[in-house]
Formats: C-alpha cells, sequence, structure tokens
C-alpha cells in the first residue's frame, strides 16, 4: 500500500521527503536512489504496486537535498547520503536493507555500499554513471546532454536558469519536452518513452524534481561530473551492476568501467537496450536479484 508524500526532520534540522511503496507491513525493505534531475516518484516509471505486492517488497524512495520535499543541503558531498540514508533507515526501524540506484543514484548506492555495509544486505546499480573525470567514459553521451551537465560546474547560474526554464516549458509545452527527449534517445529507450504513462510519468517527475526550484538538481548533477570523493574500488561488498550496451546518458564504457573497479561486482549487460529499456524491460528480475 502507497505511503506518499512524508517528511522526516534530519539531526541537521533538514527535512527529507519520502515515498513509500508495496507491502508496509511485511514487505522486505529495500531503498530506491533516483536519477538526477528526478525525485522520489521516479520508480513508477519502470515498476508498480502490483509488482512491489507480487515479490513482497516495501519500496522506500528517499528524495536527495534540494529535489522533491528535501531540503537543500549546502556543500553537500556523496559521502553525506548515507547519514541521511541511516537516519532515515532509523525513523522506519528498519536494521538491514537492500538498496537499488537508478543512473545517477547508482553513485548513492555504491557510497551506501562503501559507508555502511554493516545495513546493507545487497546493492544493485541499473545504468549507473562512472567518474567522468576518468579518460574517454563519457565520449559517447549525447552531445546536449553532456553540454547541459558541463554548464552544472562550469557556469551554475546558467544551469540553474535552463532548469528553471524547463520546469516551466513542462508545465506550458509538456509536448515540446517529450519531442526533445525522444530526438536524443537511442530507439531501444525511443519505444518506452512512447508510452504514454511513461511519458506523463517523467513530466511530473522532472516537475517534482524542481518543485523547491533548481539548486538540488543543479548541485546534483555538479557533484557527479566533477572528482567524486570516495574510489568505487573501495567497495569490499558485492554489488550487482545492469547495463545496456546502447546507453547515451551512462555509456557502456561506465558500465565496464565500474564492474571492473569493484572487486566484487557481478554485472549483466544487455545488447540493442538503452538508458530507460534496460530497467524497465527487466525490472522484475532486478528485484528479486536484491532480495534475500
Amino acid at each position: 500500500m502507497n505511503n506518499l508524500n512524508q517528511q522526516i526532520t534530519l539531526p541537521d534540522g533538514r527535512k527529507l521527503g519520502f515515498n513509500e511503496y508495496g507491502p508496509a507491513a511485511d514487505g522486505i525493505p529495500m531503498f530506491y536512489f533516483h536519477g538526477s534531475p528526478s525525485a522520489r516518484i521516479e520508480f513508477n516509471l519502470f515498476g508498480n504496486e502490483v509488482l512491489l505486492e507480487t515479490l513482497g517488497v516495501r519500496l522506500i524512495a528517499p528524495d536527495r537535498p534540494g529535489m522533491g520535499l528535501s531540503d537543500f543541503q549546502p556543500n553537500r558531498r556523496f559521502m553525506d547520503w548515507s547519514n541521511d540514508v541511516v537516519a532515515l533507515a532509523d525513523h522506519l526501524k528498519l536494521d538491514r536493507f537492500a538498496i537499488l540506484g537508478y543512473s545517477g543514484g547508482g553513485l548513492y548506492a555504491a557510497v551506501c555500499a562503501l559507508t555502511i555495509p554493516e545495513r546493507v544486505t545487497k546493492v544493485g546499480i541499473v545504468s549507473g554513471t562512472a567518474p567522468f573525470t576518468e579518460p574517454n567514459l563519457a565520449d559517447n553521451i549525447n552531445k546536449d546532454s553532456r553540454n547541459f551537465m558541463d554548464l552544472s560546474h562550469q557556469k551554475p547560474w546558467l544551469s540553474r536558469m535552463i532548469l528553471r526554464m524547463m520546469g516551466a516549458v513542462t508545465r506550458l509545452a509538456p509536448n515540446k519536452v517529450i519531442a526533445n527527449a525522444l530526438a536524443a534517445l537511442p530507439d531501444a529507450d525511443r519505444a518506452i518513452v512512447a508510452l504514454p504513462e511513461v511519458q506523463q510519468g517523467f513530466i511530473a517527475m522532472v516537475q517534482e524534481a524542481l518543485r523547491k526550484g533548481p539548486r538540488g538538481a543543479q548541485h546534483d548533477t555538479r557533484l557527479m561530473v566533477t572528482e567524486w570523493d570516495f574510489n568505487p574500488a573501495d567497495i569490499e561488498i558485492p554489488v550487482y551492476l545492469w547495463h545496456g550496451e546502447t546507453d547515451q546518458n551512462a555509456p557502456i564504457a561506465m558500465g565496464h568501467y565500474m564492474a571492473n573497479v569493484i572487486r566484487n561486482s557481478q554485472a549483466k549487460f544487455y545488447p540493442n537496450e538503452g538508458h530507460l529499456s534496460v530497467f524497465k524491460k527487466n525490472v522484475e528480475e532486478i528485484i528479486q536479484t536484491l532480495l534475500e
């Protein structure tokens, strides 16, 4: 049963927003970390309540700082995230839990694998990114996407202005946003975005990501494309990876890099699948893999 639009107050006084999906009382707890710019409602693009009920999964989806219902956190780094996750888990009285991170959320799953392994049962990353500072890994990213990402640290004020405009366009001309997204995607992803329910969910997701303004999304992207404050090679617990070989948001080179540097990784690569399609088509198998 869905329990939506919740908030807790963190030890530093910030509010953290989150949604819960699936059976709350006896479901196996799994945290879901969204991409960027995105928010706690993102999982609805890929899975649904029926799937979670069938698998017996209680999915907890928090908003990262500055997005959705979560307050902005100045000077945030990747390593700060596990503190928020632990605070939420403690609030929900969860000793241990699985973690599933999608796209830019995969970095936060990796951070938790590194910093709180004693709290984590299994960790999975779908369509995850790798360090943009490593040579050649980001070469095959869609040009427009890459330019937008680079603005987050080269011209943060312009990045925030574009994000603000993006939020306005999703309200005034949502079909234009969808058309632009379709033009930049490989065939496998285009077929997913052509689905009306995905289009509606995508527009809602962008609007929710920018609910509190563009600072959170801009900072989240800046962290992703600049020097990370952690090394995935230091992760000791197993991490499961799923990646599409035609991904143009997080190119397949990124998937191979993470599979190589995380010593206990188990990676699955999918020919002819993209950034979205690999998750949409394999969501049940992915979640089942992370269940104990």
